[in-house]
């Protein structure tokens, strides 16, 4: 099960959000204690942890992306005493990863835009970027196929122009880093296919 957790107490209040497919319109909803799950087409899409604070102290605004295991652990108490037959797995993938740029070509359709083949260790990925700060031998943070996104939306690897996109080049201001937004975020640390938050 790939989730994200998301805990914003300024806007909404005491609730961890815990985000399965953010795509899916919920049809059924089955509350118990202080947990609601989201279903749709009987398939579980997100689960609502109502007044949490009782349970586990949570600072964060936004996404938790690196959730520790005793909070995953608190979190699976909370759903077994209200009876429902979830188990949570701990996270061990944030679906963001570093790549190095083995090679950036000019975009055959968009000038402003980079053809880029990237080596993620056991795996190379293809992408488009706008980003222009960006070179060979660059090490950059990407998003994969099925990444939950700061913001609750979700990439989706695909075809565009028959030029395949694997994966999303991130800035600063992607993963909350920084208020940078019009330059990819550069790595100095850590190799190919290395997990930036675990």
């Amino acid at each position: 099960m790939n989730y994200r957790l998301y805990y914003n107490y300024k806007t909404n209040g005491d609730i961890l959000f815990l985000v399965i497919d953010p795509l899916a319109y919920p049809d059924e909803v089955k509350e118990k204690d202080d947990v609601v799950c989201l279903y749709s087409k009987g398939e579980l899409i997100g689960i609502n942890f109502l007044s949490i604070g009782k349970k586990v102290k949570i600072h964060a605004e936004g996404m938790i992306v690196n959730p520790l295991d005793e909070v995953i652990d608190i979190l699976n108490n909370v759903l077994k005493n209200a009876s429902f037959d979830i188990v949570l797995p701990y996270v061990r993938n944030s679906f963001y990863k570093i790549a190095k740029i083995e090679k950036k070509e000019e975009h055959p359709l968009d000038e402003r835009m980079s053809i880029l083949t990237l080596d993620l260790g056991e795996k190379t990925l293809s992408t488009v970027t706008r980003y222009q700060n960006v070179n060979e031998g660059d090490k950059v943070l990407v998003a994969l196929d099925n990444c939950l996104r700061y913001d609750g939306s979700i990439f989706k690897a695909r075809v565009e122009r028959n030029i395949p996109i694997e994966c999303e080049l991130c800035s600063e201001k992607d993963v909350r880093l920084g208020e940078e937004s019009k330059a990819a975020l550069i790595i100095d640390k850590g190799n190919p296919g290395e997990d930036f938050f675990i």
